[in-house]
Formats: structure tokens, sequence, C-alpha cells
């Protein structure tokens, strides 16, 4: 059984011309110390090859597949990104594609994609959304993922065994490692430039159009963590540049490792147990897949749900208490009258309350129209009227029975 793991884009906003967004702070000496023993870790258990190898560059030398914002699209991404990463096997991809829409509380709605299970010959993911941000590096760090649970710290390859057991991700022991690991395996730069995206629109805010600035972070650490060891890899490469495809933030950082770093290449080296001899040529050059399918989806199934019609009851008692303490304060001579006139208010505003009618989509209480077809925040379509939220399993069982609810 998958573990659900709760992994959600941070999104920081800045509203105003005059707003500058920074970077991440850089890993101070403790922070740098643990990225590089997850790298020296992961070599000791896969070798070197892939680190001294280029990082992959973003655009269509790498990704010759075609693209569309489909289902099949973001299949045939991640079914590249492995290819390039190498390490996971020969093993599918396949995709539980729970789109409900963009969420409404996000100006530009950040891609969801995350993988849940690495099994014998699949790797498992859910995909949420398909945004219009960088789509690509925010799946790098979900192959990093699949690389961290495949080759968990002491232990031995799970799929030696009889029972060739499906592993869940774990949040607490795969996903920073994954998106370490992209470095590793050559996805360093994408996932790098997922990690601190900038994005600007205009905004109406009555006759003023102000600049809206965004900040996206994918993944799993700071874009410095993977700036700081793309320079160690530029460095333990032989390079004295940073490599190809990065954004400006994120090129900025590495230049400024690489100089801090000159120089210690043969200490980097041995850190991270890569030997003198070994130096990356060239990647293979990617062939197109002959069997990407980018047709348009078929829109998911999505929940059912009711109209839930509830009252304002424990709102107009908070209202009520503290309308009651106020007079209480203002009025009140003795302990009695106050506890008195307290209580009042909270009887009063709760009977006010229960006056006021309002409906509730039954799967997540959110306040909806009366009369509305679907829930504004989950998606669910909305099949019926009941009274109470324990009516909702009598109700559904009548729809399957094809009754009238």
């Amino acid at each position: 059984m998958s573990q659900t793991v709760c992994r959600r884009p941070v999104v920081l906003r800045g509203l105003r011309d005059d707003v500058s967004v920074s970077t991440p702070s850089t890993p101070d000496e403790a922070r740098r110390e643990r990225l590089l023993s997850v790298v020296a870790e992961l070599v000791a258990r896969g070798g070197a090859a892939s680190l001294v190898l280029p990082p992959v560059k973003p655009g269509g030398a790498a990704f010759p597949e075609r693209w569309k914002p489909t289902r099949g699209g973001v299949e045939a991404l991640l079914r590249r990104l492995a290819w390039h990463a190498g390490g996971l096997g020969e093993r599918s991809v396949t995709i539980k594609d729970e789109r409900l829409g963009a969420p409404p509380t996000e100006r530009k709605p950040q891609t969801r994609v995350e993988l849940t299970e690495v099994r014998q010959k699949e790797l498992a993911f859910t995909l949420g959304y398909i945004g219009e941000d960088d789509i690509v590096g925010t799946l790098a760090h979900e192959i990093g993922v699949a690389f961290a649970a495949l080759h968990r710290p002491g232990e031995a390859d799970p799929y030696r065994t009889q029972e060739q057991p499906v592993i869940a991700i774990e949040a607490d022991r795969d996903l920073e490692r994954g998106s370490i690991a992209t470095v590793y395996l050559g996805l360093g730069v994408l996932a790098a430039n997922a990690a601190f995206q900038q994005y600007s629109s205009r905004v109406a805010v009555d006759a003023y159009q102000p600049h809206v600035y965004e900040v996206h972070r994918a993944g799993y650490v700071e874009m410095s963590d993977l700036a700081f060891l793309l320079a160690v890899q530029a460095i333990v490469r032989g390079e004295r540049t940073a490599p190809a495809g990065l954004g400006p933030p994120q090129r900025d950082e590495v230049v400024g490792w690489i100089e801090a770093l000159a120089g210690r290449e043969a200490e980097l080296r041995d850190r991270l147990g890569v030997t003198g001899a070994e130096r990356g040529t060239e990647r293979p050059k990617p062939v197109p897949f002959v069997d990407v399918d980018l047709s348009e989806d078929v829109a998911p199934a999505k929940r059912t749900g009711f109209r839930w019609e509830t009252h304002r009851g424990g709102v107009g008692m908070i209202a009520g208490l503290a309308l009651g303490v106020g007079i209480a304060i203002a009025t009140a001579t003795t302990q009695f009258v106050f506890w008195s006139v307290s209580v009042a208010g909270v009887g009063v505003g709760s009977i006010v309350g229960r006056k006021i009618r309002v409906v509730r989509c039954s799967n997540c209480a959110t306040v909806i129209g009366v009369g509305a077809q679907s829930c504004r925040k989950c998606g669910s379509i909305m099949r019926g009227d009941i009274a109470r939220l324990s009516d909702r399993l009598d109700a559904e069982e009548r729809l399957e029975a094809n009754e009238p609810s």
C-alpha cells in the first residue's frame, strides 16, 4: 500500500512594482557536508560514471519528443528523464490521473506530479495538474526520488529478494535525497532551474496595475543546495565554467561556488570517492520514442458530492460570545452578572446563527451556492441535496442503484 505524502509546491508572491525577490540563502558548512555525504553515498552504491558525465541541458536536443500538456506528454517526459538518469532498470512509467482543475487560490498554478511507488517493473506516479511552469525540472526531482528510494542507505537491492516488494515513497527517507540525487544522475541543471522559478504578470487593483512577482520552488531542497553541488560536479569533472542551460540566478550561484572551490579538485574527488582516472565523456544522443501518445485526454471522472444544508450556528456562537463579553465588561457590576450576560450572548448568537442557512460541499465542507452544480474548491460534481452529512452514504447508494435521490 502506498503512503500518502503531502508534497505541495511552494509559491512566494510579492505585489507592487518595487518588490524584489531574493534567492535562498547559501548553504552553511554543516549543510554542505550533508550534501556531499549524500552524493558520496550514491557514488559508493552506484559508481561515479553518472556523476562525471556532463549534465543534461534543457532543450530539444535532450528531449526530442513532441510536447503536449496531456497525460501522454507527461509520460513521455518522465520516460526520457528516466532514460537520461539510468540506474532505474527497465521500469515503465504508469500515471494515475487525479486532475481536478487548477487550484483556485493560485495565480499561476504549478505542475503537480508525484512519485508514489517504485515497483518491480514500474514507476508509479500521480498526476495532479499540468501547469505552464518548468515542467521538465519539476519531473526531474521525482526521477531523483525514484533513484533515492531504490538506493536507501544501509539497504541491499530490495528486488533481489523473492518477495519483490513494492517500495512506497517515504517523505523523511526519500524526498531530500531524491532532489540531491538529481545532480548525481545528471539532471541537476534541470532540477536547479525548477527549484527557483521567477514569474511576473500585471493584475488590476482598482485603476492601478502593478506587477505581481511569483517565485515557484519545485523539489525538496533549496536551489542554493543544488547550485553548490553543480559547482562541485563541475570541479570534479575538471571544468571551470558553469554547465550550460542554467537560469541567471542559478548560473550566478554556480559560478560563485566554482571560484570558491578552485584548486580543490583532488580533495573533492577523494571526498566523493571519484578516482583520478574517471573523466566524463559525452552523453549518448537520444532517439525519439516511437510510441508516444499525445492524444487529448479523456476528462477524469470527478468525485460525487452532495449539497449539504447546514447553518452558521458555530459562527453565531462565537460572535455572540464576543458581543456578550463586551457588554458584560461595560455594564456588569458583579461576577455573576458578568457571566450571565456572557452566556446569554452565546445562546442568542447560536440561535441567530442557526437561522442563517448555508450550503456546503459534502466532501470538503466548502460553502457553495444554493443549487451549485460543482464545488469550486475540490471539483466534486453535486448530485443532490442532503440534510445531514451522515446521509451521504445512503445518498450514494441510491445513486448507484439508479434510484432518485
